[in-house]
């Protein structure tokens, strides 16, 4: 497995939940005159859009790795399985 590939694609899906987090943080803090919300003090806003934003990037990191460790280990099984039936056609 290469641990540099399983690193870069969990930063780089790690950046994109990162995104997602902050947008998700604007549109939840953001004030409808149509919705009924609890006024929250800036501090408690500030904290708030971080969490999503933390959220946001370990779940794309985690994401990111988990796939690119998945495909790392179906590429190393179907080496490893036309090396089997490439052995047994020369038996």
């Amino acid at each position: 497995m290469n641990y540099r590939v399983v690193v870069l694609s969990g930063v780089m899906t790690a950046l994109l939940g990162t995104v997602f987090g902050w947008g998700m943080g604007q549109i939840a803090l953001r004030q409808r005159p149509s919705q009924v919300q609890v006024n929250m003090s800036q501090p408690y806003r500030t904290l708030y859009g971080r969490r999503l934003i933390w959220f946001g990037a370990i779940a794309g990191f985690v994401l990111g790795a988990g796939q690119a460790c998945v495909l790392a280990e179906r590429k190393k099984e179907k080496e490893a399985m036309e090396k089997a039936e490439s052995e047994e056609d020369y038996s």
